[in-house]
C-alpha cells in the first residue's frame, strides 16, 4: 500500500511556476502561465470567457492533467512527481471538486453519491454516513429527499449534493467549475450564499471559476485569467 502524502501545512493552496499545457497533437499551447499562487484559506474569484482555458486549468490544478512544462505544487505536493493513481488517492483526500455538469450518478441516491466520494477519502464508513447526512441537512435538502435518486431530484437539489460531495473529506482545498451558468440571477445568488455559509467553518481554500464578472466581489481576489494567461485558447 503507497504512504500518505505528507502535506506542508505552512505552503500555499496552489502555487504555479513556469506553467504550460499544450492539448496532445496540438502544437499550440493553450495556457503559459509564468507564476501564481493562491494561499491557504484564501477564496479566489477566477474569471474567464468561454474558450479562454479556464477548465482546462482547473483540471491541472485537480491533477486530472499534467502540465507539458512547468510545476504545479498544490499543498506543498509537485503533482508531477506523482503517479496516477496516487493523484488520485490525493485528490480524494484533499481536494474537492464541483463539476459544471455535478457529474451524479443518476441512479444513485442523494446520500448513495456522496458516500461514493467519502469511500475514496475515509474508512470510517459509519461516521461517513453520518457526516453525509448532516451536509446535506446544512444546505437544506430535507432527509425526505435523501434516499431519492439523483435523477428525480431538481438542479438546484443536484447542486446541493454535488457541494457536499465536494466537501464530504474535509478536503483542504475546493475547485469549483462554473457551477451557476445555468441558473437565473436569484438561485445563483442563493448557491453562493450557500456554498459560503458551509465554507464559513472549514480551513479551505477555494478557487471558482465563471465568465460572470458580477460575482467577484464576494471572494477574497478577483482574478482575470487572461492577465495570467500568455497565451489566447481552447479550454
Amino acid at each position: 500500500m503507497s504512504t500518505v502524502t505528507i502535506i506542508d501545512s505552512l505552503s500555499d493552496a496552489i502555487k504555479l511556476r513556469d506553467l504550460n499545457y499544450t492539448f496532445p497533437g496540438s502544437s499550440l499551447p493553450v495556457l503559459s502561465i509564468p507564476a501564481w499562487q493562491v494561499a491557504r484559506n484564501e477564496r479566489v474569484f477566477l474569471q474567464g470567457e468561454s474558450g479562454s482555458g479556464k477548465s482546462t486549468l482547473l483540471g491541472l490544478l485537480a491533477g486530472l492533467q499534467l502540465p507539458t512544462l512547468g510545476e504545479i505544487d498544490i499543498l506543498g505536493t509537485r503533482m508531477s512527481a506523482l503517479g496516477a493513481s496516487k493523484r488520485d488517492r490525493f485528490r480524494a483526500k484533499y481536494l474537492g471538486v464541483v463539476f459544471q455538469q455535478f457529474n451524479l450518478i443518476p441512479y444513485l441516491s442523494a446520500v448513495e453519491n456522496v458516500l461514493l466520494a467519502a469511500q475514496f477519502g475515509t474508512s470510517d464508513r459509519v461516521g461517513a454516513r453520518q457526516r453525509a447526512i448532516e451536509l446535506l441537512e446544512r444546505v437544506n435538502l430535507p432527509s425526505s429527499l435523501h434516499d431519492r435518486k439523483a435523477a428525480a431530484l431538481s438542479i438546484g437539489q443536484q447542486q446541493r449534493i454535488a457541494i457536499v460531495r465536494a466537501l464530504i473529506n474535509e478536503p483542504s482545498l475546493l475547485l469549483v467549475d462554473e457551477p451557476t451558468s445555468a441558473l437565473d440571477h436569484n438561485n445563483r445568488d442563493a448557491f453562493l450564499a450557500l456554498l459560503f455559509d458551509v465554507l464559513a467553518d472549514m480551513e479551505c481554500a477555494m478557487v471558482f471559476v465563471s465568465h460572470d464578472p458580477t460575482i467577484g466581489q464576494l471572494f477574497d481576489r478577483h482574478v482575470r485569467l487572461a492577465e495570467l494567461n500568455q497565451v489566447g485558447g481552447r479550454g
